[in-house]
């Protein structure tokens, strides 16, 4: 429910105000005629929300987009109406953003809104691709099944973004807490056993002078130093936000990372099947494509070849002629141009270059993981010994 101002007239010609809640804007309407009140103006009341709450709504909500569409399909399958079918979603919908943005388009839809339109009012949340897809299968009456080919496509998104995650958490743990654990004993134990050093009357071994050095610097530049390096970071951010020379040369040199390149190209071979499957141009296609791939290099080479199929230019040759794309890609484009069959020929080349990474990421965790813990053991190893070498020589000395 959204809550609606409204400026009205009664029948005896008195001025009305006030603030109601109602699933639109029409069915607030219809009501205040009901109570004799003929609205002049009514319009929803916008609430203010922290970025923080913002951006975790945004999140939120792009994650429950499978269950989204794939339930409206199942809804629109069965018979139930369009309006219908999003406010009984949005009624069980527990993400605020996701719930507000599809009340919303209920409301546009049963005003005589196209669906794809009243969607295109929440880029943040909808996906410029779907509505594109939304808006082609409105024309055609496919409606409920390209609901349902985009919910197992944004399903099938997650799980590849959700397998890169895991595959990470588990070294990237490991390197956190061990670091912290060298930072404690950096800072707090070998300081306190410094003391106990200061006063033995003999010299302590080299390896025991490098840690008190280490130790001390973390002391008194520590914070210096992490000032410096978020500095850093900040400042790379910010051109590789804003900058838009810096930003191509830096994905180029990520592209040229063959990790890097075989994930990308996977991505748009995924892409763009998917989208031509669903009917649409080739052009517009590539149009989507290019903006999905977090990469302005390849984006901008896509760019390109999209420029040149509009010249005349057939897909595989401008494929071929950009020079950035493994022999597989251009062969798979060409031989499907020449069958008819593109969307399947694209889907095997994201198959394969798809096994290769998920072969290079079990590789690389299965590294990873024991140098990682090889590392933070002798590096606390090191410490201890440091410390504790001083100690066996004033107790040798002392026996």
């Amino acid at each position: 429910m959204a809550s609606f101002n409204y400026i009205g007239t009664t029948s005896e010609g008195k001025v009305e105000r006030g603030t109601k809640e109602s699933s639109s804007k029409v069915t607030l309407t219809n009501e205040l005629m009901r109570q004799g009140i003929f609205v002049s103006d009514i319009s929803e009341v916008s609430v203010k929300k922290g970025q923080f709450d913002t951006f975790r709504n945004l999140f939120a909500a792009k994650k429950n987009l499978a269950d989204t569409f794939f339930q409206l399909s199942l809804l629109l399958r069965s018979g139930i109406t369009l309006v219908d079918g999003i406010n009984i979603i949005a009624k069980s919908e527990k993400n605020e953003g996701l719930r507000e943005a599809l009340q919303d388009s209920a409301s546009k839809v049963s005003e005589g809104m196209r669906f794809s339109e009243s969607l295109a009012r929440y880029p943040n949340i909808f996906d410029p691709m779907y509505v594109n897809l939304i808006k082609a299968s409105e024309n055609i009456g496919r409606l409920s099944a390209v609901l349902g080919d985009i919910a197992e496509y944004e399903e099938y998104k997650q799980k590849n973004n959700d397998k890169v995650s895991s595959a990470l958490i588990y070294p990237m743990t490991i390197l956190v807490l061990g670091m912290g654990v060298l930072g404690f004993l950096l800072s707090v134990v070998v300081p306190k056993m410094e003391k106990i050093f200061s006063s033995m009357k003999q010299e302590v071994p080299g390896t025991t002078k490098l840690l008190l050095a280490v130790s001390d610097f973390i002391i008194n530049y520590g914070i210096i130093l992490l000032v410096f390096v978020l500095f850093v970071i900040f400042v790379t951010r910010y051109n590789f936000r804003n900058n838009m020379k810096f930003r191509l040369k830096v994905d180029k040199r990520l592209y040229n990372i063959k990790l890097v390149s075989t994930t990308l190209v996977a991505k748009f071979a995924h892409i763009l099947a998917f989208q031509l499957r669903e009917g649409l141009p080739l052009t517009d296609a590539l149009s989507h494509a290019s903006s999905t791939l977090n990469n302005k290099y390849l984006q901008s080479v896509i760019n390109d070849v999209r420029t040149s199929v509009q010249s005349g230019v057939k897909f595989s040759k401008a494929i071929k002629n950009a020079e950035v794309f493994p022999e597989l890609f251009p062969a798979a484009v060409s031989t499907g141009e020449s069958s008819g069959n593109m969307p399947d020929l694209l889907d095997r080349v994201n198959e394969f270059y798809s096994k290769q990474v998920d072969k290079f990421l079990t590789q690389f965790v299965s590294l990873i993981e024991p140098l990682f813990i090889v590392f933070i053991g002798g590096m606390v190893g090191f410490i201890i010994v440091s410390i504790m070498q001083p100690l066996f020589q004033m107790n040798s000395m002392v026996g």
